[in-house]
């Protein structure tokens, strides 16, 4: 297994119900490949530093995982199909950053 921490960049047109039920699809998708969110962090609605597909805010999500990297393509395709994802980056750590993050502080 490897460690991974992913950032995902949502939509800000969507509801709290439509964005937590987006969050937990994200969770079993790990799951289900057998892979471990071990933490995550709601960084909420931020500004962006361009327009993404005319939006210039998101609702950002981080999330410290475990999974095998050949699943992470796949990860990415299906976040990539969804429309309400609007960007995604995973990025393969050594250790897992100690939570919680400058941005968590920074959103409050």
């Amino acid at each position: 297994m490897n460690k991974f921490e992913a950032v995902l960049l949502i939509s800000p047109e969507i509801s709290q119900k439509v964005l937590l039920k987006e969050i937990e699809d994200f969770k079993k998708q790990i799951d289900s490949n057998k892979g471990k969110v071990v933490n995550s962090e709601d960084w909420g609605l931020r500004d962006l530093s361009y327009n993404i597909a005319s939006f210039k805010k998101a609702f950002y999500k981080f999330f410290q995982i475990e999974i095998s990297g050949g699943i992470i393509p796949l990860i990415k395709n299906n976040l990539s199909n969804n429309e309400n994802i609007l960007r995604h980056l995973f990025i393969r750590v050594e250790k897992h950053q100690e939570l919680p993050t400058k941005l968590y502080y920074e959103k409050k």
